[in-house]
């Protein structure tokens, strides 16, 4: 039967290679005789044609396998990897960052930074993987065998992960539902507090002095003294404050004819920059709170002020112009608790045990839901809408634990 082509075993011979070429037997003249020769054909990827061309040198069907084998694929088809996903993302100006700010979602540089770093890890890891390659026991079996970070650390990692899932429906993936990964048990234990005896202790203002003169012995012209590291840490136990909120305060804080002390911000040590709003906070959503002002402090801190030639927008805490580096008070806390002398045993016992101290002896005192306006900690049962105009209501409120902070170290 005579046709176009010359069929073998009475059909065309398609072999889908790897790179969607096929091969086929047809006859051509050739001084003046019909031969046979073998050929392969693709769809050009960019046209969308069809090219014919001759299998060189093939005699046999097994050779023009061979021939066909041997070359380069007609397109790669890209896979959009998990290092592909995570390109841009947490990249200040992405597109990535532009559709989260429309979503509401801004985060801080601080938490770009650590996002990215987790990102980064992940990329290193799994970034060859599709998304859809990246099963639960891959990633838990990975995190299970880091011994470095915490079970927060690794949370934050599988947040990392997740945020991965919303951002490929925006690499022409099609939507893949986050897997419930198990979340790890936080190991970092809480801070323990001081007894009576140990906080008087602790604030023996000579303990101070001699760790100042010891410490700057060999280069006096860096010695500022001891008060203002010892003010900020007393400040931080007379009114319950996190170490940043000690830092970041300023003089108009300080509302002696009210007997409180407003904390409405804190220092951002690794931006070198104070906030207008507390822990948890934002510029829309300051929780600003305010604390009850011990009588013998409030004397104490009128006097540091007066002597120091403060005004109402100058930061208290200083030194060397600035306030203090969160570092150096830390340092200065570790040193100092040894030279004390107090058993610290097993405990834990850190700047931020001060603020435990406080909010544990306030509430043998004073209701809970006092002690939660003072510290600024929020509940299902608490309502949460301090701005700085509500000041008023605010003293009012805790006006009854005025007594309790007076005794706070009988």
């Amino acid at each position: 039967m005579s046709t176009k082509y010359q069929l073998v075993d009475k059909k065309l011979l398609e072999v889908q290679m790897d790179s969607n070429y096929h091969i086929f037997k047809k006859p051509v003249k050739s001084k003046n005789k019909t031969i046979h020769r073998w050929y392969y054909y693709f769809i050009d990827p960019v046209t969308g044609k069809k090219v014919q061309k001759v299998c060189r040198g093939c005699k046999t069907q097994a050779e023009a396998y061979a021939f066909v084998s041997s070359l380069p694929p007609v397109f790669v088809e890209e896979k959009t990897t998990i290092a592909k996903i995570a390109e841009w993302m947490y990249i200040p100006g992405s597109p990535h960052l532009e559709r989260q700010k429309k979503l509401g979602k801004v985060f801080t540089p601080e938490t770009l930074k650590i996002k990215r770093f987790a990102l980064n890890i992940i990329v290193e890891e799994f970034g060859h993987l599709e998304l859809q390659e990246l099963t639960i026991p891959i990633v838990i079996d990975f995190l299970m065998n880091d011994k470095k970070h915490s079970g927060s650390w690794k949370n934050g990692f599988l947040t990392v992960v997740g945020e991965l899932y919303a951002e490929a429906p925006f690499h022409n993936l099609p939507y893949i539902p986050v897997p419930q990964f198990p979340k790890f048990r936080r190991n970092s234990k809480k801070k323990d507090i001081f007894t009576v005896d140990e906080l008087n202790t602790l604030f023996d203002e000579k303990l101070w002095i001699d760790y100042s003169n010891r410490r700057y012995s060999k280069h006096p012209q860096f010695d500022e003294g001891h008060k203002a590291i010892y003010l900020l840490f007393l400040c931080c136990v007379k009114c319950g404050l996190r170490i940043g909120e000690g830092i970041g305060t300023r003089v108009n804080q300080f509302l002696f004819d009210e007997k409180v002390f407003v904390v409405d911000g804190f220092w951002r040590s690794n931006q070198l920059v104070r906030t207008t709003f507390n822990k948890c906070g934002s510029d829309d959503d300051k929780k600003i709170r305010v604390a009850p002002l011990p009588d013998d402090f409030a004397q104490m801190m009128k006097k540091y002020i007066q002597d120091n030639n403060l005004g109402p927008d100058d930061y208290v805490f200083q030194r060397y112009g600035k306030p203090i580096r969160k570092w150096l008070a830390e340092e200065w806390f570790r040193n100092i608790l040894p030279a004390s002398g107090i058993n610290v045993g097993e405990r834990i016992l850190t700047p931020h045990s001060l603020r435990y101290t406080y909010i544990t002896r306030m509430r043998r005192e004073v209701a809970g839901e006092t002690v939660q306006k003072i510290a600024g900690h929020t509940s299902l049962n608490m309502t949460d809408y301090y701005t700085r105009a509500a000041i008023p209501e605010m003293v009012e409120a805790v006006k009854s634990a005025n007594g309790a902070a007076n005794r706070l170290f009988e």
